[in-house]
């Protein structure tokens, strides 16, 4: 992603390798110990291992915004 200013493929190329490991990332979520019964199933946010991968829905985001914008540069040429 940061060749993303001279390479719009380079650019797309790590933004879509980023997205693939984020969302590889985002499955403990729901894998890993801690989902909470009280809590109505939701996986608890300790600090082990919930907030350590919510800050991947974001990151995510970026990473999916940023494969856009690359895509778009490529199809306009």
């Amino acid at each position: 992603m940061a060749l993303r200013p001279w390479s719009a493929l380079a650019g797309a190329a790590g933004a879509a390798a980023i997205s693939a490991t984020l969302v590889t990332t985002l499955t403990f979520l729901f894998t890993a110990p801690g989902w909470e019964p009280s809590l109505g199933g939701f996986p608890f946010l300790s600090v082990v291992p919930g907030q350590f991968l919510i800050k991947d829905l974001p990151l995510l985001g970026i990473a999916l915004w940023a494969l856009g914008d690359a895509l778009s540069d490529l199809r306009r040429g």
